[in-house]
């Protein structure tokens, strides 16, 4: 009902403002009106009243104001007011929510923000506030989400390919050793292509100065062992060495024992087996009557290799060679002087204080030799070695060696 009453009332006030809107007839045309001079654009003002100015053949409608029923002076009511009270309306059923009245909003009031709005969202959960003088809390993991990323598998151990005995491990009674663990040649190939060998004494062996034969089988077997510095009666030295008169190289049998029946039936000019290969980039700077020298191009170390067939040499003097070339075979040249199918091998490097010198080969064949088979030198103890069957007597001749 009210809102009703709202409505008429709104349309009596628009009503009342068309009492500026000019009407045919009306008060308002003895206004005063612009003078138009003749010629002007648009019809001559009119002289008489116009009846109809839309030419619609009717007569104007007057639009009744809805003004309140007029007051009677005397008794200051209106006509249609009574003195009964306004009968109440009737209540809204209970199943009726009561409508407000809508007020239209100006939109010139200010727009009011909530600062921490309600979010009616019943899956959010409430958000705490952190100050911002202290740092956020940071929520612990408690290791149940956590995926571990596989890790790298630890890499095969390389296989054990032969054993020896420590560096200045010679054998007793053979000399002073120098127990030098150091690899002067750590790049250098190995100076056996591709047969077993075994690192030991020539001397004081079987087969050597204290008798038996050469192709003993305990000659081709492991441990290896270091012969650096043995005793020999030739002047030949090296400051690397405790005394003078010193054996100054490697001694390597190469094959098995049975190979080395088969060279006994060989011509001394045939005989030879197995492959001996440069130990690095170089040029053979000399070949004597049973030895011959290589100087490698990197590092300007000599190195010497003593007892090849001399006869089936694969080089020439002066001539360039690759790592891995083959220069000839192992055989026992010694310019008729008897001794062992071996090669005997000399390392000449430069030392701080001492120049170029004769070095342990020891270490650097060991060193090359797990390069070559693809796997590890284990070292072990000295308790087990048999020198030899015979009694150590040694026939001066091989001492020269």
């Amino acid at each position: 009902m009210l809102k009703h009453w709202t409505l008429i009332a709104v349309s009596a006030i628009a009503l009342a403002g068309c009492d500026v809107v000019r009407v045919p007839g009306g008060d308002h045309q003895n206004e005063p009106r612009p003078v138009i001079p003749d010629g002007a654009p648009g019809p001559a003002p009119p002289t008489v009243p116009v009846t109809d100015p839309y030419g619609v053949g009717e007569e104007p409608v007057q639009i009744p104001v809805n003004n309140p029923d007029p007051v009677d002076e005397t008794t200051g009511s209106r006509d249609d007011e009574t003195s009964e009270e306004t009968p109440p309306t009737d209540p809204a059923p209970d199943d009726v929510a009561p409508v407000e009245d809508e007020v239209p909003a100006d939109p010139t009031d200010p727009v009011v923000v909530d600062p921490d709005p309600v979010i009616d969202d019943p899956d959010s959960a409430p958000i705490d506030a952190v100050d911002p003088g202290t740092d956020a809390p940071v929520e612990e993991p408690d290791g149940t989400d956590l995926v571990e990323a596989p890790s790298e598998p630890d890499p095969e151990p390389l296989p054990v390919k032969f054993e020896f005995f420590a560096p200045g491990d010679l054998l007793p009674g053979s000399g002073f050793g120098r127990a030098d663990d150091t690899v002067y040649a750590p790049a250098m190939v190995f100076p056996i292509k591709s047969a077993p060998t075994y690192l030991n004494s020539q001397v004081y062996r079987p087969g050597g100065g204290v008798g038996g034969d050469q192709c003993d089988v305990s000659n081709y077997s492991m441990p290896w062992r270091d012969n650096f510095c043995e005793t020999r009666t030739s002047n030949r030295t090296t400051p690397l060495c405790s005394l003078n008169k010193v054996h100054q190289g490697q001694d390597l049998r190469t094959g098995t024992a049975t190979e080395c029946l088969q060279m006994r039936s060989m011509t001394p000019s045939e005989r030879g087996l197995h492959e001996a290969v440069a130990t690095e980039d170089g040029i053979i700077q000399y070949i004597g009557s049973y030895s011959l020298q290589l100087r490698g191009a990197d590092t300007g170390f000599v190195y010497h290799y003593v007892h090849l067939n001399m006869r089936r040499l694969q080089v020439t003097e002066m001539q360039t060679v690759k790592a891995g070339d083959v220069i000839g075979v192992v055989s026992n040249d010694f310019g008729g002087t008897p001794t062992t199918y071996h090669l005997h091998f000399e390392i000449k490097a430069p030392v701080e204080g001492e120049g170029i010198v004769h070095v342990p080969p020891y270490m650097s064949l060991v060193s090359a030799y797990e390069r070559r088979e693809g796997g590890i030198g284990k070292v072990v103890e000295d308790d087990t070695v048999e020198v030899a069957s015979a009694p150590v007597i040694i026939d001066p001749s091989w001492l020269i060696d």
